[in-house]
């Protein structure tokens, strides 16, 4: 079942029940018509006028139906009724009756070939037990009933196979859009998503159409932030390798850009630092990627000090920046070494835009949340670049290239956290929430 379409699984699926239902009324259809034969058929009728012959005929729906009262001595009425039938026969009926605890009961005998069905019905008169006795000829009966069975099957059959056909339409307007989801998602997969998927139903297969739509939208995204990426990628390692290069060339050509050998070497050394960083950086967000799709690892870290000694130890590249820092105590549960690149990467860029004091505020409040805010006395940051500011190189307000805030929304964004940039007090303040556990 499981290799089957699903097409045919739910074109069996009602077939299958279409056919129990018609098992269900082939085997139960003969007790039901034995039944309404008993309740119904064999129900006493009134004589309309006295008998004639020993057993007169009475017609009753088409059947022919005798019946005959006998009382408790054994006699008949009509007295003719003992000639109709063999005494061990009226015997076995009046044995019967006697024996009778219900006021109706049925029973199957033969009168010579023939099988009989007869029902006694009990009842008193002028306080002496009196019984009428009604029957049906078995053979008769049987033929009704196959007759009515064969007419009763012959059009369920009929319903049944137009029920097939019925479902499998059906089964084929429902399962038709899952069709084109299939090609619509092969044809997404080799790279051409740039095709709507033009679905319009307000049904579970309309929402599944709706969610694939939109994931193509997302990779369309995607590939354009990627393609982006790479550009500003290679374009940010090729700077830093021409200037490398270029030097290192003129320098063995006896040239020296700077006027002496250190001053050419102080900028390859730059050169290869900035170079260095960029790859490191690079590899950090692949590692972020590969992170996002596992689960964190979660142990207590003691916030205040990973962030005195992540300060600390950056803060020698510029020893003119006045630090002022306010750090509660504290702990949360998260990842120390990621931790750790989220902050140096926030401080490495109020550092690097900061004319002279950088101020770092930690507090823990009632809500099991952390707030951690550095603001710096920089120039403020234009409103189209403060919108993009976190895409991957994104160019800053002093039109420099980097990383570093990419990095960290992704840390944030592992810890349930997140971060806001904002132009306050003639500087930038950069505001970070996360939960302490």
């Amino acid at each position: 079942m499981k290799n089957l379409s699903l097409t045919v699984k739910i074109w069996l699926a009602i077939s299958v029940v279409s056919l129990s239902l018609y098992l269900v009324v082939l085997i139960f259809t003969p007790h039901l018509i034995r039944s309404f034969f008993n309740d119904k058929m064999l129900e006493p009728v009134p004589p309309r006028e006295p008998p004639r012959s020993q057993v007169e005929p009475l017609n009753d729906r088409g059947f022919h139906i005798r019946s005959f009262i006998m009382l408790g001595d054994g006699t008949t009425l009509p007295l003719q009724a003992k000639q109709a039938f063999q005494q061990s026969f009226l015997q076995e009926i009046k044995q019967n009756a006697e024996s009778q605890l219900l006021s109706k009961e049925l029973y199957e005998s033969r009168n010579g070939q023939i099988a009989i069905r007869y029902v006694i019905i009990k009842d008193m008169a002028y306080e002496r037990p009196l019984y009428q006795v009604m029957f049906l000829r078995k053979p008769e009966e049987d033929r009704f009933v196959k007759e009515f069975l064969f007419n009763l099957m012959l059009y369920v059959g009929l319903a049944l196979v137009a029920s097939w056909f019925v479902s499998l339409f059906i089964v084929r307007y429902l399962t038709r859009p899952l069709t084109l989801m299939e090609q619509h998602v092969k044809r997404i997969a080799n790279r051409n998503w740039h095709e709507p998927l033009a679905i319009k139903r307000n049904d579970e297969i309309g929402q599944l159409a709706a969610s694939i739509d939109t994931m193509r939208q997302q990779l369309i995204q995607q590939d354009e932030t990627q393609q982006t990426m790479l550009q500003n990628i290679s374009h940010e390692l090729k700077t830093p390798v021409m200037v490398i290069r270029s030097y290192a060339q003129a320098m063995k050509d006896g040239i020296y850009p700077k006027g002496d050998p250190n001053g050419s070497i102080e900028v390859i050394d730059e050169e290869g630092a900035r170079l260095e960083k960029l790859i490191k950086q690079l590899l950090y967000l692949t590692r972020l990627d590969y992170l996002s799709n596992r689960k964190p690892m979660q142990e207590e870290v003691q916030f205040d000090k990973l962030i005195e000694k992540s300060v600390q130890r950056l803060s020698l590249q510029r020893p003119d920046i006045t630090l002022q820092l306010d750090l509660q105590e504290g702990t949360v549960m998260g990842d120390a070494e990621t931790l750790r690149a989220m902050v140096e990467n926030l401080f490495d860029n109020h550092l690097r835009y900061a004319k002279s004091r950088i101020e770092i505020n930690l507090r823990f409040n009632r809500n099991h949340e952390v707030m951690l805010t550095l603001w710096n006395d920089g120039s403020q940051i234009e409103p189209h670049i403060l919108q993009g500011i976190f895409k991957p190189f994104q160019k800053g307000h002093e039109g420099k290239y980097g990383l570093g805030l990419t990095i960290v929304q992704r840390i944030l964004k592992l810890h349930q956290g997140e971060i806001v940039l904002t132009n306050e007090r003639d500087g930038v303040l950069s505001v970070v929430k996360m939960k302490v556990d």
